[in-house]
């Protein structure tokens, strides 16, 4: 590598660590501002924060349902997470702005795309929370469709614990805000796993554990919101193992988003 490229590499490092570890005023505010939306315009439940583990990187995975689905989750969290999302979005008037408040990186669907890939692998290295829809896209009907292969294979390679997250109500949203009705929201935070996949059996272990996490995904669902995993064996997972009790403080719900009734 020559120097110039080294250079640029120490500073797209650079740049990933301040983008994992830094919370600017920006982002504060903006999460102030949604937790008082929150409260106005949604009836949002919140279960299993004490599932994040407080420390080290962490692969949030959920279903995808609504915009809102990301926007929910990033900010519940004390923890700073950094989404992935569709490239397109940041040409959207009114969420490429909000996205890229809140660190998000763009990924091209319909193709490998090695960047993304790159910088996902730098925040799980670095220590970060990097959020991700195994579906790659929204499910048009609500319920779950069949998961790709990336989360499972991030986790692989980095050793990072994957919280399977369910997400209730959210499609409901733009329908309930047009009659001025609040929407009943429930966000679901399962227990910490870790992908375990023999290198000889990469290519098909993949598949494998991918449906597996989608079915634990699908077990944080109501029965109508399982989709193709409403099915699925209930078997021991092959190659998904619980992260198993962790010693360190979990982390507290941000007080405004707290059940309310």
């Amino acid at each position: 590598m020559t120097e110039t490229g080294q250079v640029f590499q120490r500073a797209s490092r650079w740049a990933t660590a301040a983008r994992v570890h830094r919370h600017s005023w920006l982002r504060r505010f903006l999460t102030f501002m949604l937790h008082l939306l929150y409260r106005i315009l949604l009836r949002l439940e919140v279960v299993g924060l004490e599932n994040i583990p407080p420390t080290g990187p962490v692969i949030l995975a959920i279903n995808h349902i609504s915009f809102l689905d990301p926007v929910i989750v990033v900010s519940v969290l004390r923890r700073k997470v950094l989404p992935m999302a569709k490239a397109e979005v940041f040409q959207d008037a009114v969420l490429g702005p909000l996205v890229s408040a809140f660190d998000a990186f763009p990924v091209r669907r319909g193709e490998v795309d090695r960047r993304a890939i790159q910088t996902a692998l730098e925040v799980l290295r670095l220590g970060g929370v990097l959020l991700i829809a195994p579906e790659g896209t929204r499910s048009p009907t609500g319920a779950l469709i069949q998961g790709r292969e990336g989360a499972i294979y991030l986790a692989w390679r980095t050793g990072a614990p994957i919280v399977p997250v369910g997400i209730d109500g959210t499609d409901r949203f733009k329908f309930n805000i047009r009659r001025l009705r609040r929407t009943p929201v429930r966000v679901v935070f399962g227990p910490p796993c870790r992908v375990e996949i023999p290198e000889r059996q990469e290519r098909e272990a993949l598949r494998e554990a991918t449906d597996e996490l989608m079915a634990q995904i699908a077990a944080l669902l109501p029965p109508e919101r399982r989709g193709i995993y409403a099915d699925f064996p209930h078997t021991t997972p092959r190659y998904l193992r619980p992260l198993g009790r962790m010693e360190s403080t979990v982390l507290s719900p941000v007080e405004p988003v707290a059940m309310q009734k």
